[in-house]
């Protein structure tokens, strides 16, 4: 555990900023499974789903009031921050396995990458906490991969929402034919030499 107070001080008062990026999100998945609710002709799959984020939700805005409360200055600070982590990773890996309603592409890729980016960032909280001493370049990495798992469930809010982010839209099917235009190009070439 890191000896330092301010180091704990520090991780504990910067995590509140993330997790008020999180609670928007919440209140935004809640205006929409209500929008849905009045939609839906009792989708099995969709209330299912519904339900499940309503929970996961429920889950993330426990983490962020609990994460809020944690005392920088407490001996067990960094073992508090450690355990809610832990439980968040759960919560995400519980989100990523829902069965995802086919209305809603992408979802389910972006909520695996979310799971597997929170679970590098607690994996590195960890190291960079739990060693002789505290380590920043581990929990640098490990806020990164944090950024990342909560980027992805900002897309997920913005698909459920009916919104397709520009950063996940993919041009493969252009990039693959102006492949294919070059490769020809460059065989003609070479059988003409």
């Amino acid at each position: 555990m890191p000896a330092n107070g301010e180091i704990i001080e520090r991780a504990v008062n910067d995590f509140p900023k993330v997790q008020k990026r999180m609670s928007v999100y919440y209140i935004l998945i809640c205006f929409l499974l209500l929008f849905l609710t009045g939609c839906s002709k009792q989708d099995p799959v969709l209330e299912n789903y519904k339900a499940n984020m309503n929970q996961f939700f429920e889950n993330i805005k426990v983490f962020d009031a609990s994460i809020d409360a944690i005392d920088p200055s407490s001996d067990t600070a960094a073992s508090q921050l450690l355990s809610l982590l832990d439980a968040m990773d759960t919560s995400f890996a519980q989100m990523a396995s829902l069965e995802v309603p086919e209305s809603f592409p992408g979802v389910s890729e972006l909520a695996q990458e979310a799971s597997s980016y929170m679970t590098e960032a607690v994996s590195y909280f960890h190291q960079a906490y739990e060693g002789d001493s505290f380590d920043a370049v581990l929990e640098d990495v490990a806020r990164q991969n944090y950024e990342r798992a909560n980027l992805r469930l900002q897309y997920i809010v913005s698909i459920l929402h009916g919104d397709i982010p520009e950063e996940i839209i993919t041009y493969d099917d252009e990039d693959t034919s102006s492949d294919e235009d070059t490769s020809s190009e460059e065989d003609t070439s070479s059988s003409e030499e």
